[in-house]
């Protein structure tokens, strides 16, 4: 079910929220991996996080 939001973000440029145990990060996703995802925001130009560890994901 991320799978698909995560994909939207990719083709789309759309903006998501990941959400990480207490943290939330927002980006977009540049690409994803096996294992990872790969996303950019204004603060940071690449930011990786694994899939397993993703609680919840929302579409901006």
């Amino acid at each position: 079910m991320f799978q698909q939001v995560l994909e939207a973000s990719l083709t789309e440029k759309k903006g998501v929220v990941l959400y990480v145990k207490t943290l939330s990060i927002p980006g977009i996703v540049t690409k994803i991996n096996a294992d990872s995802v790969e996303l950019r925001s204004r603060e940071h130009s690449r930011i990786v996080v694994k899939l397993e560890s993703i609680d919840a994901v929302a579409m901006a």
